[in-house]
């Protein structure tokens, strides 16, 4: 995190005190946590602070401890904060029970077992849902997510304004809601959402799923990509993202997430196909499609479809991905699960009537999760296809 000017910098707390504007503007500041920290620089003979590490700015905006000493440990005993931590934590105990543990014992048994040549997980259209993608390849060494959500850098939280991040931390449980409910964004919401925070972009949702999937955040670099995949520091070229590795505490095991921020049309791909030619180096891929609005159903969708078909050696997907069709028995050895009552009402048009057939042919083996755009494990829709040798 890029260190910028503290508000923490200068410990006169005799002139807090003695100027009422300020005590006025910034009456909601915490007064315990501002000696807190300048104590604690005093006793320590620091003249500068440093920068929150990654790993605790992202637990901090995940309702989560952070670690002893951390700059951000003050903030963490501001009653909003932990109005926040306690509605994260109940939030994600709620979604462990009824999804995350369920999909992690369906995995061990009906995904695990035909994953194994790939470790790169590839998930297109599914904006900063790391969440699901971590829950369904926890094995993967690599993750690619894509969205049209913007990357932003995160500030300094200490530089943020207390009213700023208590909005923030307020638009992270907005935002979160509807996956965490129903497992799916909701894209124009989540725009807004992010608009109306201090912290823009898809970041700060991403380091909550990384810190709710109990990992640590040991590197993070802003970069871009050039038209023919290649990566460049910072945010020069046009299609900006991110690029994370991970580390598993208990196990010392590395991981490199890396979100894009790039539409997957043909039209805009014609022009910039960064994205396209990036995922074509990463070799044979488990690709990961949830909610995808079945962009894939459509003409102008092609190109992207294309790709996928040749790069997967897997392709996990509820009916708004590839359309069935595409996946032909020559090519592709075919599972399903739960059931297919067809799109909801907002997508009546895609039904896919091969896709029926197939359901009522094959005997599918029931949910015990909901997944895409059903709630319902009842009524999810979930279809596992595997390249032939």
């Amino acid at each position: 995190m890029p260190a910028g000017p503290s508000r923490f910098a200068t410990c006169h707390l005799s002139s807090v005190i003695i100027c009422s504007t300020v005590m006025n503007y910034w009456k909601r500041i915490r007064i315990i946590s501002l000696i807190a920290v300048c104590t604690a620089n005093v006793a320590s003979g620091q003249t500068t602070r440093t920068a929150a590490s990654a790993t605790d700015v992202a637990r901090y905006l995940a309702g989560m401890p952070v670690s002893q000493g951390s700059p951000l440990e003050a903030l963490t005993r501001d009653p909003q904060w932990i109005a926040h931590s306690s509605a994260m934590n109940n939030s994600f105990t709620a979604l462990d029970q009824r999804q995350i543990n369920n999909i992690r014992i369906w995995r061990a048994e009906a995904l695990a077992p035909v994953t194994q040549s790939s470790r790169v997980c590839l998930y297109l259209f599914g904006g900063p849902d790391f969440l699901y993608a971590n829950a369904f390849f926890p094995d993967a060494s690599t993750y690619v997510l894509q969205g049209l959500e913007p990357v932003e850098s995160i500030p300094d939280l200490l530089t943020v304004p207390v009213l700023s991040l208590d909005s923030t931390l307020q638009n992270i449980e907005i935002s979160l809601n509807p996956v965490l409910n129903y497992s799916y964004f909701e894209t124009k919401d989540m725009r807004a959402d992010f608009s109306r925070s201090q912290l823009k972009g898809v970041l700060p949702i991403i380091f909550v799923f990384v810190a709710r999937s109990g990992l640590d955040i040991a590197k993070l670099d802003y970069i871009s990509l050039e038209p023919n995949g290649g990566i460049i520091n910072g945010f020069r070229g046009s299609v900006r993202g991110a690029r994370f590795v991970l580390v598993d505490p208990t196990t010392g095991a590395q991981k490199t997430l890396y979100y894009f921020s790039s539409d997957l049309s043909d039209g805009f791909l014609k022009g910039n196909p960064a994205v396209l030619r990036f995922c074509e180096r990463l070799g044979p891929t488990n690709s990961f499609l949830k909610a995808a609005s079945y962009l894939m159903h459509q003409n102008a969708f092609n190109t992207v479809r294309s790709m996928l078909l040749q790069v997967s050696a897997s392709i996990l997907e509820d009916d708004s991905g590839i359309p069935i069709r595409y996946l032909t028995t020559d090519r592709w050895t075919l599972r399903v699960f739960g059931a297919y009552p067809g799109p909801i009402d907002l997508f009546k048009n895609y039904y896919q009537p091969e896709l029926r057939n197939y359901y009522a042919t094959s005997n599918p083996k029931p949910l015990t999760f909901g997944f895409g755009y059903q709630i319902s494990p009842r009524t999810s829709t979930l279809i596992f296809a595997v390249r032939k040798r």
